[in-house]
């Protein structure tokens, strides 16, 4: 399939997903009453959460900082507002190209700050894998703090799972993709050795490559400032915690319902897993899991839940395009420029 058509596809499968999905989380829900609770909300707390949502993609642009600090083509510190920029830039292509929003802020340092790509996406791979870890870390303190509801967790997320796969078939499936991919790695390095072309290839490109890429993987353990990064991932999830509860305070949930930051927390953590599934940013799956945990788990009323879940993506979104918007004006860019960033990468033209 050529590679504008997959894309067209993929992005066309990505929005179809998130409509499903959007209307499972919204289906049943009495819309009149979601804007009642929009019009009484109390906005006054719209500023703090504003700034609490900056202050986590700050913390995190300081973060991605202190890796890239440790590639060793960098040679310089990079300014957290360069990082920041970037940060946001990607975030905001994310609501319309799942995934390509990673590619584009990786692009995007790359090209401003003349370091070769491949590193810095390197970088951004760790990252990825530390917030994985930092996720799975929370989402065991969630099922600590809702021990007493282990039953309804089964019944919500593990016996669906459960009903449509067992465990053997996928244990094999995955140990013949690793025997495949250790396989074809053996076959493909025998391919290089033996051919003179591909050799050259390897070498003259190939392998740069690969070994920035790997220089930006293990940033994390060539850093120094190993406390910075702990310290500001501990930091990003607590705003994150704060950014979740916020909105109940707002809408005059906490009241009504009793749910207090640390409900918040796991309902922040368990929402987070509709980010993983490649809809576009987290539109639908968000929704639908966050709606599912409020009403399944907390007895909200399938209105106010709704209007939750409604409510904070939308904030999100409009804030990420807003200063998504307003980085690249401040940086004397374009739209166009930012694609061809994306199209360069992807045609291999990036500079390394």
């Amino acid at each position: 399939m050529p590679r504008r058509l997959r894309t067209i596809v993929t992005q066309v499968g990505s929005f179809l997903l998130a409509g499903a999905l959007l209307y499972l989380a919204l289906r049943g829900v009495d819309f009149a009453e979601v804007i009642q609770a929009l019009r009484r909300a109390d906005y006054v707390w719209l500023l703090p959460l504003a700034g609490i949502v900056l202050l986590s993609h700050w913390l995190r642009a300081w973060r991605w900082q202190m890796m890239l600090d440790a590639l060793p083509a960098v040679g310089r510190r990079i300014p957290v507002s360069e990082a920041f920029a970037a940060l946001m830039i990607g975030y905001m292509v994310n609501y319309a190209a799942p995934r390509l929003g990673e590619v584009v802020r990786s692009a995007n340092l790359s090209t401003r700050q003349h370091v070769p790509f491949s590193g810095i996406f390197g970088t951004v791979v760790v990252e990825r894998i530390l917030d994985a870890a930092t996720l799975a870390l929370g989402l065991a303190s969630v099922v600590y703090l809702m021990r007493h509801r282990m039953a309804d967790l089964h019944r919500v997320f593990v016996a669906p799972i459960a009903a449509e796969w067992s465990l053997l078939p996928v244990l094999l499936v995955a140990v013949m993709v690793i025997v495949l991919f250790v396989l074809l790695f053996a076959i493909a390095r025998r391919y290089v050795r033996r051919s003179k072309r591909a050799t050259t290839l390897w070498r003259g490109r190939i392998r740069p490559i690969a070994v920035s890429f790997r220089d930006g993987v293990l940033t994390l353990f060539r850093s120094r400032r190993r406390v910075g990064l702990v310290s500001s991932t501990m930091l990003i999830w607590l705003c994150y915690a704060v950014m979740a509860h916020l909105p109940f305070v707002m809408l005059g949930m906490t009241e009504v319902y009793g749910l207090s930051i640390v409900d918040a927390w796991s309902i922040m953590l368990l929402g987070a897993l509709g980010f993983v599934v490649p809809s576009p940013g987290g539109v639908g799956s968000y929704h639908y899991i966050t709606v599912l945990v409020l009403v399944s788990f907390f007895s909200v009323d399938r209105a106010p839940a709704a209007t939750y879940a409604v409510f904070t993506h939308a904030a999100q979104l409009v804030l990420y395009v807003i200063v998504g918007f307003i980085c690249i004006i401040v940086q004397g860019a374009t739209l166009r420029s930012i694609k061809a960033q994306a199209a360069s990468v992807e045609s291999g033209r990036t500079e390394e």
